[in-house]
C-alpha cells in the first residue's frame, strides 16, 4: 500500500474527527467559553462523527450536503438545551448555526481554491488534512481568548434583532449547503470571494450585536455614573445638613452652660434646677440624629456607589436604611465585574420594593468579615420561594420577573458562592456568601 493511499485513508478516517471537535469548540465559544462534562464531550463527538460518516456515505449530492450539517445542528442544540445552559430557543439555535458555518469554512475555502487550478491527488489529499489541522486550530485560538461574544440577555431585549441573524443565519447555511451540491455535481467550481463574503457576514452577525451591547453598556455606565454623582451629591448636603445642626446645637449648649456655671458659681440651686429640668433634659430630645450611612469602610468604590444610590432611592421613599460593617470590607477577586455590582442592585431593588409596601418600612444591610451581603427588608406576608427565582416570575405589576432569575444564574456560575434566602412572616432575608477565591 503507497503512502497516499495510507494518507487518504488516514484523511477519511480523521476528516469527521475533526470536524466533530472543531464545531464542539465554537459552539462552546459562543455559549461564554462553556465547559461540557468529559461525558457529554465523548458522546457528542461520538455521534457527530456518525452523522458525518452517514452523510458523506450517501450517493445523493444533495444529501451529502444537507444531512450531515442540519443533523450537527440539530445534535448541537439538543445539548445545549438539554444542559439548560441557554434558555432561549432562537438564541441557541443561532449559535449552533454560526458554529456549523464557521466549521466548514476552512475546508469550504480550501476546497475553492484546489478546484481553481489543478492539483496532484497526493497533494490535494494533504491540502484536505491540512484544511483541517488549520480549521482546529482556528477554533482553538478563539477559544483560548476570554471574551464573551453574543450575550444572550442582549438578544433577548432585542427580539428583532435576533429575528434578523437568525434568518440570515439560516439563509447562509441553506446557500451553503446548495453550493456544497452544485460543487459535488460540478456545477460550481468554487468561488474565493463567495467564501470572503460568506466569512464577512458571519462575522458580522457575530460583531453587529457585541458592539451594540457594549454601546448599550457604556450607556448604562454612563447612567450609572451619573445617578452616582447625583446620590453623592444628595448624600454630602445632607452631611452639611447634619453639620449645620450640630453647629447650632453647640452654640446653644455653650449658651446653656454658661448660665448653669453662673447659678453654680452663686451657689443659686433654684436656677441650677430650672436650668437642667427645663432645658438640658429637654434638649436630650432635639438632639441632632447622629446616625448616617457608614459606608467608609467599603473598599469597592463601585459596590460603596451602588450602595448610595439605592440609598439615595430608598430615602426618597421615606424608608429607613441601615448599612452596618463590622470591618473593611473587600472582594479582590470580584472587583470591576459588573455583573456582581448588578447582583447586589438587583436584591436592594427588590427589597425596597417590597419594603415600600409596609408600614415600618425598612431595609438593613450587613457587610460582614467581606464573606457575607446580608439584606434584610420588612415585607407584607410570605414570599413564594418556590417559584421567586423562575424566568418570568413576579408578585410585582408591570415586572418581567428575570432580575431574581438573572441573580440565580449569576449565583450558579460561581461555585464558591451561595444565595441563601429566607422569608418570615414580616421579613424577608437573602444572604449572599462570598467564600474565598470565588
Amino acid at each position: 500500500m503507497s503512502i497516499f493511499q495510507l494518507l487518504n485513508i488516514f484523511n477519511a478516517i480523521t476528516w469527521p474527527i475533526f470536524e466533530s471537535c472543531v464545531m464542539i469548540i465554537w459552539f462552546s465559544t459562543f455559549l461564554g467559553h462553556y465547559r461540557f462534562s468529559q461525558r457529554t464531550l465523548i458522546i457528542t463527538t461520538i455521534v457527530l462523527y456518525v452523522i458525518n460518516i452517514i452523510g458523506n456515505s450517501f450517493e445523493s449530492p444533495i444529501l451529502r450536503a444537507v444531512v450531515a450539517s442540519t443533523l450537527s445542528i440539530l445534535v448541537l442544540f439538543y445539548i445545549g438545551w438539554r444542559q439548560r445552559i441557554i434558555r432561549n430557543k432562537r438564541v441557541l439555535l443561532l449559535y449552533t448555526i454560526i458554529s456549523s458555518l464557521l466549521t466548514y469554512w476552512v475546508v469550504n475555502f480550501e476546497m475553492s481554491m484546489t478546484s481553481l487550478i489543478t492539483v496532484p491527488p497526493a497533494v490535494k489529499t494533504s491540502l484536505d488534512l491540512l484544511a483541517n489541522v488549520l480549521a482546529m486550530v482556528f477554533a482553538f485560538v478563539f477559544s483560548r481568548l476570554k471574551y464573551e461574544w453574543l450575550t444572550e440577555t442582549f438578544l433577548e431585549r432585542h427580539p428583532t434583532q435576533l429575528k434578523i441573524l437568525l434568518i440570515l443565519s439560516l439563509f447562509l447555511r441553506g446557500l451553503n449547503d446548495v453550493l456544497a451540491y452544485l460543487f459535488a455535481v460540478q456545477h460550481f467550481f468554487g468561488s474565493i470571494w463567495w467564501d470572503f463574503f460568506l466569512l464577512v457576514i458571519i462575522l458580522a452577525i457575530i460583531v453587529v450585536p457585541l458592539i451594540s451591547n457594549h454601546h448599550e453598556l457604556l450607556l448604562d455606565k454612563i447612567n450609572q455614573h451619573d445617578s452616582e454623582i447625583a446620590a453623592t451629591q444628595s448624600y454630602t448636603q445632607q452631611l452639611e445638613s447634619k453639620y449645620s445642626e450640630y453647629r447650632f446645637f453647640k452654640h446653644d449648649y455653650q449658651n446653656i452652660l454658661s448660665s448653669l456655671e453662673y447659678s453654680i458659681q452663686v451657689e443659686n440651686m433654684s436656677d441650677i434646677k430650672h436650668t437642667y429640668y427645663s432645658v438640658i433634659q429637654k434638649s436630650n430630645a432635639s438632639l441632632p440624629d447622629p446616625k448616617m450611612l457608614n459606608l467608609k469602610d467599603i473598599a469597592d468604590v463601585n459596590l460603596r456607589s451602588a450602595i448610595l444610590v439605592k440609598y439615595q432611592i430608598a430615602v426618597e421613599k421615606q424608608i429607613k436604611f441601615n448599612v452596618e460593617i463590622d470591618l473593611l470590607f473587600q472582594v479582590p477577586m470580584l472587583q470591576g465585574d459588573l455583573n456582581f455590582y448588578r447582583v447586589v442592585g438587583i436584591l436592594l431593588d427588590n427589597a425596597i420594593d417590597a419594603a415600600e409596601q409596609t408600614a415600618d418600612a425598612t431595609i438593613t444591610v450587613l457587610l460582614i468579615n467581606s464573606e457575607e451581603i446580608v439584606i434584610m427588608n420588612s415585607c407584607t406576608g410570605m414570599v413564594d420561594l418556590e417559584n421567586v427565582f423562575k424566568d418570568g416570575y413576579s408578585s410585582k405589576d408591570n415586572h418581567n420577573g428575570f432580575g431574581l432569575f438573572f441573580v440565580k444564574q449569576y449565583v450558579d456560575q460561581h461555585k464558591n458562592m451561595t444565595l441563601t434566602t429566607i422569608a418570615e412572616e414580616n421579613k424577608f432575608i437573602q444572604k449572599l456568601i462570598l467564600e474565598a477565591n470565588s
